[in-house]
């Protein structure tokens, strides 16, 4: 998925920038999941690992592989069985840039990010679908571990 702003008002400071780390984009990137130890202040920047996250344009390419909880077990014969729990095993990855830069797969200097981990997403009465997230982010500086999320969204 391609998102951006262009034109002349593209990067217009008074506009809030697109943040990638939203759940459903690249997982493990949240604003919440961020510390101080995170950020290694440079001249140019408080927090570049978090600065990187933000932009007037992404680009975001996300690979799942889904299916029931219970049925590659053999413990139910029916699509989902009594539990209707589906398990994604997941692969995302993102970058965000402004005009004066290019991400480095085009060319530039602006790094991209990724995380693999597993969600597990059940559907809640066919209103809304609550996903919950184990992921491990790939490009944090100072955090090797997992990041446990939460998002929920529409049913359709």
């Amino acid at each position: 998925m391609h998102y951006g702003r262009y034109g002349a008002g593209g990067d217009d400071r008074r506009l809030f920038p697109l943040f990638l780390g939203y759940p459903n984009l690249v997982r493990g990137y949240d604003v919440g999941s961020f510390q101080s130890a995170d950020c290694l202040p440079t001249a140019a920047s408080e927090c570049p690992a978090f600065d990187r996250l933000t932009g007037s344009r992404l680009l975001v390419a996300n690979l799942e592989f889904r299916f029931p909880l219970l049925r590659p077990f053999g413990a139910s014969q029916g699509m989902y069985g009594p539990i209707p729990v589906e398990v994604a095993l997941f692969a995302d990855g993102g970058v965000a840039w402004n005009r004066s830069e290019k991400p480095a797969i085009f060319g530039g200097a602006r790094e991209g990010v990724g995380s693999v981990g597993v969600a597990f997403r059940v559907n809640l009465l066919g209103f809304a679908i609550g996903q919950f997230d184990i992921a491990h982010p790939l490009n944090r500086p100072g955090r090797h571990g997992w990041v446990f999320g939460f998002n929920l969204a529409p049913g359709f």
